[in-house]
């Protein structure tokens, strides 16, 4: 790699004779020298060459880094950050593209603006590649050492900007910090203030006694609770509460419980022990309680503290709902018979399916020798063979010939449905290019698609070729089926065929026509078996064509789908992984050693519906 000589032009000219603008930006960068200078990057093969920028870059007053390979940039850009790049485009080992495209794909410098400087690479191809790789700029050699210095300044500002703005945020952070300490601790004290609110307008009862049993205090709760006025119960035994049956040693016993949870914890962390008990309103009603009481001893004595809550709804709801847990345990027992039955039936339903799926391929292995006889002999009494033929009896035969084909067509679509249903569809999975393919396909379909006076073409995002591993047999499949489609409801007008890269390296192909359509409702029911739309006398089919695809492309790890306008026309779009999964689909089941009855080579298979294709064979878009 070779380099041109750098004939930068050098400013020795006295300040004053220089532009006043340049004066001013001058000015700007000596003003700046006063706050902490950023960091530039030259990047340049050529000493003389970083030389030459470091004087023309040495008024703004920052930090000049060399770098003289794109390995040292590298390094030098894993060490700090950098407001702006300059860097040279034609280096030895790296060049200046491939080093850009390296420093944009990191997170921590894709952001780093990047001035290209170049005295060789001076065509648009150039220009518009550096720009593409993310440069903020393109320079040819030699330049004006002003108009570099005055870019570079502009970066350097903003770097700084973007710096003292960073630093703005981390104050405001800080005094946000401090704001929100002062609304915790305002809330603080709002909490307590509240609390103490609520101790004292408590829905619970709350009643004070002493050791010997008498009320000292009582609360509103507790007088509508309980239906004893609170200067009533002030002085009166603690029992008058509960029910005859509740002696004076149960209240002991719950008091002393109280006790031994205070001694047994700290003093801070008592936890009161609630008890389930039975009180007593003045009229004499019982109602269930739950009650906890804490111990305190004062200079006064011990008092006990007896916290109440009247419990009586939700006793109510406790009982609806043991009712309810009985009725579901029964729910439970028949669901599980009901589920039992479910799986018997589930059982002989997929007995059923698999006996269909045999009967399936069975049938079409038996039906397809005499199908093939009769294309055999009618191709034969076309030729002449076996004697001439009147126009009468050529244009019987040909229509017996044309019926024969669709009833084969038939045939295998019933085939290939019935093994993809019993699981016994084999991947055979091998290296496929594109559009090698695609353009295979071309030839195949161009004796149909002529026919019909439509024009193909294929469109690509890019030249290189395209590889995946897949089953090209598969895939052609169902290629075949979306081009016969398009070409036989595209109306006589241009069918287009793209393909792209996907972002996780699989490959998209859109067959587009510009038929009929096919309205909102029915792009979800052309992928059902036996489905039909449009279906005309010159357009007969099995509806089988799109379902075995759909699930052809989901064998293959990809998908299959429709966008479709109606007056304009239908895309359809094969999504196909980079790789298929290396496995074989199939059902083991009790005669391992039946094959299914298809037993043509995929050579064969593939002969076969080429020439359906290119003979024109009947069908709707299915």
């Amino acid at each position: 790699m070779t380099h041109a000589s750098d004939n930068r032009p050098s400013d020795n000219r006295p300040s004053e004779q220089r532009p006043n603008d340049q004066r001013a930006k001058e000015q700007r960068a000596s003003e700046q020298r006063g706050s902490e200078p950023v960091d530039i990057l030259l990047v340049d093969d050529r000493a003389e060459n970083l030389l030459a920028l470091e004087a023309i870059l040495e008024p703004l007053g920052q930090r000049l880094v060399r770098a003289q390979s794109g390995e040292d940039a590298l390094r030098r850009l894993l060490e700090r950050e950098y407001a702006v790049i300059l860097l040279d485009v034609q280096m030895p080992k790296m060049n200046g593209f491939e080093l850009a495209q390296l420093i944009k794909s990191r997170d921590r410098t894709k952001y780093v603006p990047i001035i290209f400087l170049t005295a060789i690479s001076k065509e648009e191809e150039y220009v518009f590649k550096g720009y593409s790789v993310g440069a903020v700029d393109y320079m040819f050699k030699p330049f004006q050492p002003e108009i570099l210095r005055s870019k570079v300044q502009v970066f350097v500002e903003l770097y700084a900007q973007r710096r003292r703005i960073a630093e703005q945020e981390q104050r405001l952070r800080e005094i946000e910090r401090q704001e929100l300490e002062l609304k915790h601790m305002r809330e603080l004290l709002q909490s307590e203030a509240r609390f103490r609110e609520i101790v004292a307008s408590a829905m619970d009862a709350i009643i004070v006694f002493d050791a010997e049993g008498t009320i000292s205090l009582a609360n509103t709760a507790a007088e509508k609770m309980f239906g004893v006025p609170v200067n009533e119960a002030v002085n009166s035994a603690i029992t008058r509460f509960f029910p005859d049956g509740v002696s004076d040693e149960t209240v002991a016993g719950i008091c002393a419980s109280a006790e031994r949870a205070r001694d047994g914890a700290e003093e801070t962390h008592v936890v009161a022990i609630p008890h389930a008990l039975a009180g007593r309103r003045a009229n004499g009603e019982t109602f269930p309680i739950e009650a906890s009481v804490s111990c305190l001893d004062s200079s006064t004595g011990r008092t006990y503290t007896l916290i109440a809550r009247d419990v009586s709804e939700r006793a109510r709801h406790e009982e609806a709902l043991k009712r309810q847990a009985d009725s579901l345990a029964i729910s439970a027992r028949e669901l599980k018979g009901l589920n039992e039955e479910l799986h018997r039936r589930q059982l002989e339903l997929e007995r059923a399916m698999t006996a269909r799926s045999r009967f399936y391929a069975s049938m079409s292995h038996e039906l397809r020798t005499p199908i093939n006889a009769v294309l055999g002999y009618s191709t034969l009494l076309l030729e002449r063979i076996y004697g001439p033929l009147n126009d009468k009896q050529a244009e019987g035969i040909e229509r017996t010939q044309k019926a024969a084909r669709h009833l084969l067509e038939l045939v295998n679509d019933v085939l290939d449905l019935s093994k993809i249903e019993a699981g016994k569809i084999d991947l055979r999975l091998q290296p496929v290019s594109f559009p090698d393919l695609i353009e295979d396909l071309f030839v195949t379909v161009r004796p149909l698609a002529d026919e019909h006076g439509s024009e193909l073409t294929l469109d690509r995002e890019t030249d290189e070729p395209i590889r995946i591993v897949t089953d090209p047999r598969r895939v052609r499949q169902i290629l075949l089926n979306l081009l016969s489609n398009a070409i036989k409801f595209g109306r006589r007008k241009p069918i287009r065929v793209e393909y792209r890269l996907q972002d996780e390296g699989g490959i998209e192909i859109a067959v587009t026509d510009q038929g009929e359509g096919i309205s909102k409702e029915d792009q979800e029911r052309i992928f059902h078996e036996f489905v039909q739309l449009g279906k005309t006398q010159l357009q007969d089919g099995t509806g089988l064509g799109l379902p075995i695809s759909r699930r052809l492309a989901e064998l293959l790890r990809g998908s299959l789908t429709v966008e479709s306008t109606v007056g304009v026309g239908s895309t359809f779009r094969l999504c196909l992984p980079q790789s298929a999964e290396a496995r074989t689909l199939r059902l083991v089941d009790q005669e391992t050693d039946r094959r299914p009855a298809d037993d043509r080579t995929p050579t064969q298979q593939n002969e076969a519906n080429d020439w359906r294709v290119a003979a024109g064979a009947p069908g709707v878009r299915s």
